[in-house]
């Protein structure tokens, strides 16, 4: 399980990080270390060849005669008088323990040294590279030389030319072995390093993801204890501007609607018990009377012509539920079209037109044509509907409706305005809850499913609705949807 566990995956992806971190870094100074000591040395066997080739030909200049310095040298200078013992003479000053000096002719033969073990075992080594080339050359020997004594070399070969032919070869050697020594002493250390450090890496991990996690840890505990009876309580937000931060906002913000949808659903079921058993009552109430003793007919059929109304009552309800589940569901907007608002509304208005001649109320409307939203065509109609007969239901006699459509930037905009009793301003941001009803409209039938229904709809659309009111003067609807351009 600790296998699985965060804490786990961070400290071996931290200590695994600072492994490769630290392990290419040795390399890296390795390396460079090794590169500084070979260029160092060849860099001092380049210098050491350069100073015996001034020195030979400073001691040739002094050997000739002033005649012979004043004609031009046509032959190199190899073949002039005393230049093999000047070469001898001049490498045997430069004899030392840990570099040798070999003087060549163009043809590879021998002339002088400084290291007698050396000029025994490699009389010729990479001089013939040399002569074909005619370039300076380095190269590192590492076979074992004299019994292990010479383990490596690093031998410079320089061309001497004189009238653009080659005059002498110096050959220039140092031994490796205190650039090895000090290498492997270097990575000795290094290696040596790497395991003591990721040794206190992973308690330096574990301790540092201990410490990054607490927070998580106490969120999860608080989680744990968080159940449908309790869901007012909050995780503690810490005062780091962080990720702990972010992700205990989250948590509570997931908390306050899971507790605003359980109040809702309780509400809502709460509130559909309440309008079944209203009108159940009232139909068991009637029965129970009626069947206290024998009744006429008219009597059973004035029951019965009840329990029908109170049975239709309930399936509108029932209805209305049903919708408000398909538009939750996504289920209701099944054929989307484009639609025509000004003839929706008009058949609507026709379609009202009855019950507002019945108040005697007058009905004006201001339709801008060609208006289209893309859209179910049968469920803003019962939107139009909906908001029709509300009007009039709460319009009073001899009252005024108006309905407006009309652009408005990007949004097509249905207004619904009827003269009557008006919503108090406390009361109109819950006219759209479900089965909420003001105290005015208490006696007025309806189950307080409309508006929820309306509202449902239009956001489904990718619209809102809102309303405004003046008590005892007048509201106004206002449906907001984009139209196709």
């Amino acid at each position: 399980m600790f296998i699985r566990s965060l804490h786990f995956k961070v400290t071996a992806w931290y200590t695994f990080a600072l492994a490769a971190i630290i392990f290419t870094f040795s390399t890296l100074i390795y390396q460079n270390f090794k590169y500084s000591l070979f260029e160092n040395l060849d860099n001092l066997l380049k210098s050491k060849a350069e100073n015996i080739d001034d020195l030979i030909h400073s001691r040739l200049e002094e050997d000739f005669s002033e005649k012979e310095e004043t004609r031009e040298i046509k032959e190199p200078r190899i073949l002039s008088p005393g230049f093999l013992q000047i070469i001898k003479s001049t490498v045997q000053e430069e004899r030392e323990d840990s570099s040798f000096v070999q003087i060549f002719t163009p043809e590879g033969k021998r002339l002088a040294y400084s290291n007698n073990d050396i000029a025994q075992t490699i009389p010729t080594l990479f001089i013939n590279d040399a002569i074909s080339q005619g370039k300076i050359q380095i190269e590192t020997l590492k076979r074992p030389l004299i019994k292990n004594r010479y383990k490596a070399l690093r031998i410079l070969t320089v061309p001497v030319l004189e009238n653009g032919k080659i005059a002498y070869i110096i050959q220039v050697g140092g031994f490796l072995v205190p650039i090895y020594s000090l290498l492997r002493k270097l990575k000795t250390i290094l290696y040596l390093f790497l395991p003591i450090a990721l040794f206190f890496a992973v308690f330096i991990g574990i301790f540092l993801t201990k410490l990054a996690l607490n927070p998580v840890d106490k969120i999860v505990e608080t989680m744990r204890q968080i159940n449908t009876k309790n869901l007012q309580e909050r995780i503690h937000v810490p005062n780091a501007d962080n990720e702990i931060k972010i992700l205990a906002d989250t948590f509570n913000d997931m908390l306050t609607r899971l507790d605003r949808a359980f109040s809702t659903q309780k509400q809502f079921i709460q509130d559909i018990s309440h309008e079944l058993k209203t009108p159940l009552t009232a139909m068991r109430g009637k029965q129970e009377v009626t069947l206290t003793k024998e009744r006429s007919v008219k009597e059973y059929e004035s029951v019965l012509q009840v329990n029908l109304e109170e049975i239709n009552k309930m399936s509108r309800l029932v209805e209305n539920l049903l919708v408000l589940i398909s538009i939750d569901s996504k289920e209701a907007l099944v054929k989307l079209e484009a639609v025509d608002l000004a003839v929706l509304i008009k058949q609507a208005l026709n379609n009202m037109m009855i019950l507002a001649q019945q108040k005697q109320i007058k009905v004006d409307h201001s339709l801008e044509g060609g208006i289209f939203v893309q859209g179910d065509n049968s469920q803003i109609s019962r939107v139009v509907l909906n908001l029709l007969d509300n009007a009039i239901k709460y319009a009073p006699m001899n009252g005024h409706i108006d309905v407006k459509l009309y652009k408005e930037g990007v949004l097509a905009k249905i207004v619904v305005v009827n003269s009557g009793l008006g919503i108090d301003k406390n009361e109109l941001p819950r006219i759209f809850d479900r089965f909420y009803r003001s105290d005015k409209s208490r006696n007025t039938p309806g189950f307080g499913l409309g508006l929820s229904i309306a509202k449902s709809i239009i956001e489904a659309h990718q619209g809102h609705i809102e309303a405004e009111s003046q008590v005892d003067q007048k509201t106004a609807f206002t449906v907001s949807l984009p139209y196709i351009v």
